[in-house]
């Protein structure tokens, strides 16, 4: 593992989480399920936009942590891309094991594990580097 994927390893594993996400949305239409009305609701959350934003931002997030150079807007947006897209699962799941008429345990598990992922990107907002690194500085 190179010194740049060692110095991102939250980007790593939130890149990662983020595209299994992304392609388990993708690949299941039916995943969300509650609220029944309005219809319209469920085919917005199950719609595949949902799942390839998950997986663009991941595999986005994966690329910057091994990449060479290292943007601080894209970083920028990246994590915060990444912090609504957990804040939104999660709330939606909670919404699920919560109300849904038979209760979807799995569902409780899903949000708990994606709330304590957002909490990992605002951890990540708050250490991450403020300003672009010139790669001409010397060191002091």
């Amino acid at each position: 593992m190179g010194i740049s994927a060692r110095q991102n390893v939250l980007h790593l594993v939130v890149g990662a989480n983020l595209s299994v996400i992304g392609v388990m949305l993708l690949t299941h239409h039916h995943y969300f399920f509650w609220p029944p009305q309005p219809a319209w609701i469920t085919a917005l959350e199950n719609d595949s936009a949902v799942g390839f934003i998950g997986l663009s931002v991941g595999i986005a997030m994966i690329k910057w942590a091994l990449g060479p150079r290292h943007s601080v807007a894209l970083n920028r947006f990246l994590i915060a891309t990444a912090s609504a897209y957990y804040t939104l699962m999660s709330a939606t799941e909670f919404m699920h094991g919560l109300f849904a008429p038979m209760g979807v345990p799995n569902m409780i598990t899903s949000g708990v594990s994606e709330l304590a992922l957002l909490f990992v990107t605002l951890y990540m907002a708050k250490i991450s580097p403020t300003e672009d690194t010139k790669e001409d500085d010397s060191v002091n």
